[in-house]
């Protein structure tokens, strides 16, 4: 245990319940005006600014997968995971110009109602499905594994009590308040994790011989200090790397309910897209915070200036108890909370979001009330707590927790990416092949927890006793399996009959999508979506560019 309670102070403490009263604060106060109608429990009453909009998206991404998860991995990787940071772009950029614009022409309240409109009930029921299941048995087991790491290494607090804790503190205010209490209390609670995060990454770096460029020179020669890695990394080989930006990102940042819910709650498009744009402009700032002291980490036990750990898992609470003092620490354990809070607080209220609207309403109770609804969500989000809570604590002891939710979402996400990429950009993409290509890859969810292990990303498949062992990097049979179930969508649309164009032209993008009314108007260069996607564009080029 690496800062335990004798570490922690009563100024410590002092801040953090200070931090609490803060949150529940907040929470509340959003909430008192619209928590009874379904519109607002759901959708904030599509009254958030282009900020909070890019803040919550932010806030709902970062978690303890990032502050202790991400940490940990890069300890050991490298550089090549900044990619889950920095990799962002080409999903950011299709939410942007494609998906967005839909979203908000079709006018809906969850992303499966998108997917009935652009095929059919059944190929929204089968997303719907898809994500109460990932949201309660994955996302969240993971974040409440690594909020019960944080609690019990900044803390002291058994990894029961601290799940016990979690799930009641957050569920208070996102249960009760839903979309608009989620969105404030998350502006707030990132702010307070990019400036915990800097504060980490700065004062570590201060402690490493040669600062920046002694520490990128050192994993230059450890070959570690890349972001592109060949074939047979152990790590991110490079269609891994294809996988995550083509496959991943764009299920996480386009389609993700708990991710993209707070753009359908902005005030226009132009709002909701310069959110996005912020979330962009962001990434370089989160690889600092979140992935840097975990380089920081490994370089300084490699001079010795840090003692080795066993449990990576633990590297960031070694880095703040290490380098920080009284108060610091305090702050630092508040702005994991926060994180990890902000993160459970997103995932809950897009379930009861997609469970409510896309499952209850569309298939059980047809003309449940508003208040019947609000009341459906608050049972959702509180089972959503109750499923999690306890699997969380049956993955606390793996070596990388971040890869628990990696290894599976590489998988989940190819279906899903698929049928909204084909079902959005070409409309000869049919429900029948859309149904069919989430059962096509349904069964490979389970192979990382059948041939998978709890020490590294490689799956072992042998079809007898004593027949050879097959191994595959877990990211390269991702890889495969996207080719496959991309050829098989393909050519199963081909075989099977086209939609009636008029009913599918409404939901498949045209470039006419890009110009919504609001930009129809003259506005200030620093006002401009095109300009800013540019300027973002460029950035990142440039940062694969030097550091590839």
């Amino acid at each position: 245990m690496l800062a335990a309670v004798g570490q922690v102070g009563t100024i410590d403490y002092a801040i953090i319940a200070i931090y609490f009263v803060l949150t529940l604060g907040i929470g509340f106060w959003s909430a008192r005006k619209s928590p009874e109608s379904s519109r607002g429990f759901f959708l904030a009453e599509k009254s958030l600014p282009w900020w909070v909009v890019g803040l919550t998206m932010v806030a709902a991404s970062i978690s303890a997968e990032q502050m202790l998860g991400e940490v940990a991995y890069a300890r050991d990787a490298g550089l090549v995971v900044s990619n889950w940071d920095l990799g962002v772009f080409p999903s950011l950029a299709l939410m942007i110009f494609v998906f967005l614009p839909l979203y908000l022409r079709a006018g809906i309240a969850t992303i499966p109602e998108y997917l009935e409109r652009r095929y059919d009930k059944t190929v929204r029921l089968m997303f719907a499905v898809y994500t109460v299941f990932n949201n309660a048995f994955v996302a969240l087991v993971m974040v409440m594994a690594l909020g019960t790491k944080a609690l019990e290494a900044f803390l002291g607090l058994p990894p029961v009590y601290g799940a016990l804790a979690l799930a009641t503190v957050t569920g208070l205010y996102t249960v009760y308040g839903g979309m608009s209490s989620v969105a404030w209390t998350d502006t707030f609670q990132c702010i307070l994790l990019l400036a915990g995060g800097l504060l980490v990454f700065a004062v570590g770096l201060s402690h490493v011989p040669g600062g920046w460029h002694g520490l990128l020179e050192r994993m230059d020669h450890a070959q570690s200090g890349h972001l592109l890695r060949g074939l047979h990394d152990p790590f991110v080989p490079w269609p891994g790397l294809l996988v995550l930006m083509l496959s991943t990102n764009v299920w996480y940042c386009c389609t993700n309910q708990f991710y993209v819910q707070s753009c359908l709650g902005a005030k226009d498009q132009r709002h909701g897209r310069l959110g996005i744009l912020l979330t962009a402009f962001l990434a370089p700032i989160l690889t600092l915070c979140f992935a840097f002291p975990g380089y920081i980490a490994n370089d300084l036990t490699r001079l010795g200036i840090l003692l080795p750990l066993e449990d990576a898992n633990t590297t960031y609470p070694l880095l703040v108890s290490r380098f920080l003092g009284p108060g610091f620490r305090g702050f630092l354990a508040a702005a994991v909370l926060g994180a990890i809070m902000s993160t459970v607080s997103s995932i809950v209220n897009a379930t009861a979001s997609v469970y409510t609207m896309d499952i209850y309403k569309r298939w059980q109770r047809p003309r449940a009330s508003d208040a019947e609804m609000v009341r459906t969500g608050r049972l959702a989000g509180f089972a959503t707590l109750l499923i999690a809570t306890p699997l969380s604590q049956l993955v606390i002891d793996r070596q990388y927790i971040f890869t628990y939710s990696q290894n599976v979402w590489c998988v989940l996400a190819i279906p899903i990416t698929l049928v909204f990429i084909l079902g959005a950009l070409w409309r000869r993409a049919t429900s029948r092949a859309a149904t069919a290509t989430f059962l096509f890859v349904l069964p490979f969810v389970a192979v990382p927890f059948l041939f998978g292990n709890t020490t590294d990303n490689y799956l072992r498949f042998q079809l007898a006793a004593h027949s050879p062992v097959f191994v595959i990097h877990m990211f390269n049979f991702a890889c495969l399996l996207l080719l496959a179930a991309l050829a098989f969508m393909l050519i199963t649309s081909l075989l099977t009959s086209a939609a009636d164009p008029a009913a599918v032209t409404p939901y498949v993008w045209r470039p006419a999508l890009c110009r919504p009314a609001e930009d129809l108007t003259p506005c200030p260069w620093y006002w401009s979506v095109g300009f800013w996607s540019i300027v973002a564009g460029f950035m990142f080029v440039t940062i694969y560019v030097i550091y590839r």
